[in-house]
């Protein structure tokens, strides 16, 4: 019965954390608003200005699915070319990875994050009454905030219960690389939020859960399975929008594939560099999600167009019916749930 009730209480405090996280990139966005999206759209010249872009905006809304789903738009509408989309999309990886890093600052004791976000909660509650409607959608984002590490600390409390249960510590101690990634991939294509799944698991790890050799393969299939939201975001679009959701997956499936084999091979030597690297497990976890996406940008920015000349080699123009104009709309952002 008890057992039970712990994982109710794992489920309540996974659902706060997403209900958080969807809540606070709602409001970020709709903070944001019009200005964000001049500010992508405008990214059409300099790739690397369009990784910081993408970097930064999805650091702020902390949604890399609402980021892409407007690259889609843009490049629907043919306001950013699939080039420059692109390039906005890696740093979108890159921004997305914030989430973990905070997350993982909660395991250390001289700052106690889940105390800091439930002040900012209570405070973004007093001005979510106020009149004006942008700090409104300040407050709501900062009550999202806190409802974020709450949940987190519900799961935390909660998963210590089962730690010495062997058939819980299995699931987390697979053995098999590839089962790893594809377990990975699985959940956070049902999540649709790499940002969550990688939380849970630095909260797992902190609880003595889960080693970081196996969370460096979650990881790997968690980047995958983020993307599967954009690329049916993305179909019955014009090419250039469904070319820019499939170089979302490929830059993530390409990474995934450069780093799989090394780290099957040098696991114990990557995590032990890791280790004087980043200290704590919780660190290693998040450091580990963010060098994926930095290391995967690095090695195809350089090589951006022939990338997507390749990408557009494979996703090629479909005749239109009657010169139907097909566009994305805000109901393709709610469906994918706003969330990272």
């Amino acid at each position: 019965m008890y057992a039970l009730q712990y994982v109710f209480l794992t489920l309540g405090g996974i659902t706060f954390f997403l209900l958080g996280l969807k809540f606070m990139s709602e409001n970020m966005e709709k903070l944001a608003g019009e200005k964000m999206k001049k500010v992508l759209s405008a990214c059409t010249k300099n790739r690397c200005a369009g990784v910081l872009t993408g970097a930064l905006a999805t650091a702020t809304i902390q949604s890399s699915i609402a980021t892409n789903v407007l690259l889609v738009g843009f490049t629907s509408k043919g306001i950013m070319t699939f080039y420059s989309a692109a390039a906005v999309i890696m740093g979108a990886n890159i921004g997305t990875t914030i989430t973990a890093q905070l997350v993982s600052l909660s395991g250390s004791s001289a700052f106690d994050i889940t105390a800091l976000g439930s002040v900012i909660a209570f405070i973004g509650f007093i001005l979510s009454f106020l009149k004006n409607e942008k700090w409104q959608f300040l407050g709501g984002a900062m009550a999202g905030f806190g409802m974020l590490f709450f949940g987190l600390n519900v799961v935390s409390d909660s998963v210590a219960y089962f730690k010495n249960f062997e058939a819980f510590r299995k699931i987390f101690t697979v053995k098999s690389h590839p089962l790893l990634l594809f377990n990975g991939l699985f959940i956070t294509a049902i999540i649709q939020s790499s940002s969550a799944v990688t939380s849970v698991m630095i909260i797992l790890a902190g609880n003595g859960l889960l080693s970081f050799e196996s969370s460096m393969f979650l990881i790997l299939g968690a980047n995958i399975g983020t993307c599967i939201c954009v690329v049916f975001s993305a179909m019955n679009k014009p090419v250039e929008a469904r070319r820019a959701a499939f170089f979302n997956i490929f830059f993530n499936a390409l990474g995934s594939i450069m780093l799989f084999i090394p780290l099957s091979i040098f696991s114990k030597q990557i995590a032990g560099a890791f280790f004087k690297f980043s200290g704590g497990i919780e660190r290693q976890i998040a450091n580990f999600h963010t060098l994926f996406n930095l290391f995967t940008t690095v090695i195809l920015l350089p090589v951006l167009k022939p990338v997507t000349n390749f990408v557009s080699l494979i996703v090629k123009d479909k005749p239109q019916k009657n010169g139907a104009k097909r566009r994305i709309t805000a109901s393709n952002v709610q469906k994918c749930g706003n969330i990272v």
